[in-house]
C-alpha cells in the first residue's frame, strides 16, 4: 500500500513581537541595527507611529526606506509587545513616543534607544547620565548607556538577550 503524506505548510509564529516607535522621517539604520539580533532569535518587529501613513526612513547612505505602521501608538495593544525600540527620530512625535516609553518602563519590558531616542529614554527613566550616550537600554528598571564605536550594535545584542530571557 502506498501512502502519501500531505504536508501542511508551516506558518511562521514569531517568538514575540517588538514595537518600534517611529516618526514620519526616522533613522532606518537604527531600526535595522536594533532589529537584526531580534530577528535572528525569531522575533518580529512592528513599526508604530503617531499616524497610520507611510513613513520614509533614511539610511546613512541617503537611501529611502518605506514603512507602513502596524498601528498608531495610541491604538497599539501594549500587551502584544515584549519590548520597545526607539530609533533616531522617535522623539519627533513627542507625547506619543513618551507615552509608549512610560508604558513599557512601567510594565518592566526592555527598551532600547538609539541616536536622539536615548535622550527620550533617559528622561522617561530618570537616568540623566545616559542622555549623552549613543545607545541605551532599559532592563528590569535599570538604564544602561552604551558609548563608543560599537555602542549601537552592542546595545542591540544585549537588548535581544534581555527580550529573550
Amino acid at each position: 500500500m502506498n501512502h502519501r503524506h500531505s504536508r501542511t505548510p508551516r506558518r511562521f509564529v514569531p517568538a514575540g513581537r517588538i514595537a518600534a516607535v517611529a516618526a514620519p522621517s526616522f533613522n532606518a539604520d537604527d531600526l535595522l541595527t536594533a532589529s537584526e539580533p531580534l530577528e535572528r532569535r525569531g522575533y518580529s518587529v512592528a513599526v508604530v507611529s503617531n499616524k497610520v501613513a507611510m513613513l520614509t526612513a533614511k539610511t546613512t547612505r541617503g537611501e529611502d526606506v518605506h514603512f507602513v505602521p502596524a498601528s498608531t501608538v495610541g491604538d497599539m495593544d501594549f500587551d502584544r509587545y515584549c519590548g520597545l525600540i526607539l530609533p533616531g527620530g522617535a522623539s519627533e512625535i513627542g507625547d506619543s513616543a513618551r507615552a509608549a516609553v512610560d508604558r513599557f518602563l512601567k510594565a518592566g519590558k526592555p527598551v532600547i534607544a538609539l541616536s536622539d531616542g536615548v535622550a527620550l529614554l533617559a528622561e522617561a527613566a530618570n537616568a540623566p547620565d545616559a542622555a549623552g550616550a549613543e545607545a541605551a537600554i532599559s532592563v528590569r528598571g535599570q538604564v544602561f548607556a552604551a558609548r563608543g564605536e560599537t555602542a549601537a550594535a552592542d546595545a542591540a545584542d544585549v537588548f535581544a538577550e534581555a527580550v529573550a530571557a
